[in-house]
């Protein structure tokens, strides 16, 4: 089975658009090796990554019942990272 994925890249202090505007990533610190990260939706309380290392993954569940995978990819210069957003089931209605 093929998982709708996309790549997003944001510099600290910034936020994300990602999975066709469902989710909301925002990044809060870069450091060497791994991001200190917050995911939102519209009506899902914000699920809070204090440290996401280099190739690790979190879970995010949406009001609607998509469950995502954030994957970080790569952080670039203490100030920018790169995730992989992957939607690992569908929404509810689907």
């Amino acid at each position: 089975m093929t998982y709708p994925s996309e790549t997003v890249t944001a510099k600290q202090y910034s936020t994300a658009v990602a999975a066709r505007g469902a989710l909301l990533v925002s990044i809060v610190s870069v450091a060497h090796s791994f991001v200190h990260i917050r995911i939102g939706a519209v009506g899902s309380r914000n699920l809070e990554v204090d440290r996401l290392n280099l190739g690790e993954f979190v879970q995010f569940e949406g009001a609607d019942g998509a469950l995502y995978e954030v994957r970080l990819l790569a952080v670039e210069g203490f100030d920018t990272a790169t995730l992989l957003v992957t939607q690992v089931r569908p929404t509810s209605g689907s």
